[in-house]
């Protein structure tokens, strides 16, 4: 894979969590692809990954493709995030895709889509975050 942003950025705690990893990124398009681990500890009373968990990996989706988008010159601080699930997400490897559908000014909308171990599409989400200046 070819260079990106996040190459000299240290990961946050809740992306080591969440065991986040690049798969592919288009800054200029707005888009990026991530993996993620269902861990057992993600797991609910039914042994699937839990809502929580997979609304935050799609945040944690959404938020590194406005960043991209920005060179690495804006934080996007979420305001708002709809998830909608569509099926349960068993544990083990987990793909999402998110895309920049709108960047203003001060506002970035996004949307993202997270598939399950076998390829199925389980949740989608949408959601806009307050853009300001990334500091190091």
């Amino acid at each position: 894979m070819p260079r990106s942003i996040f190459d000299e950025l240290v990961l946050p705690p809740v992306a080591i969590l969440l065991g986040w990893s690049l798969l592919s990124i288009d800054p200029t398009e707005g888009t990026i692809e991530v993996g993620f681990e269902g861990k057992p500890e993600f797991a609910n009373p039914a042994g699937h990954v839990q809502g929580g968990m997979v609304t935050a990996m799609l945040d944690d989706t959404l938020g590194p493709a406005l960043f991209a988008m920005t060179e690495g010159k804006q934080f996007g601080t979420t305001i708002d995030l709809h998830t909608h699930f569509l099926r349960p997400v068993p544990l083990g490897p987990i793909r999402t895709q998110g895309k920049v559908t709108r960047r203003g000014q001060n506002i970035g909308f996004m949307e993202g889509q997270l598939f399950d171990r076998s390829g199925q599409l389980a949740a989608r989400a949408t959601g806009s975050a307050f853009l300001t200046p990334f500091r190091t």
